[in-house]
């Protein structure tokens, strides 16, 4: 397992968040892969730590997270 302070210096907090964020996912994808766990419970991981990579790319946005989430779910009917 990589320590993200062991790899690399991270100076900005929300960029830090975003990492430990990406690698928890992967890591969940990791023992889900062992275990063989559904596919779809795997890509949800996937895509959350895709999420948080874009988040520090700037190709995704917090909005447009928002938008995602907000467009798939009927929430508050």
């Amino acid at each position: 397992q990589y320590n993200i302070s062991n790899v690399a210096t991270i100076s900005n907090a929300r960029h830090y968040e975003a990492l430990v964020k990406a690698l928890e996912a992967i890591h969940r994808v990791q023992d889900g892969l062992q275990e063989q766990i559904s596919g779809e419970f795997l890509s949800m991981d996937l895509q959350e730590c895709l999420v948080a990579l874009g988040e520090i790319t700037g190709q995704i946005t917090s909005q447009e997270v928002l938008n995602n989430i907000f467009s798939k779910f009927c929430i508050g009917k």
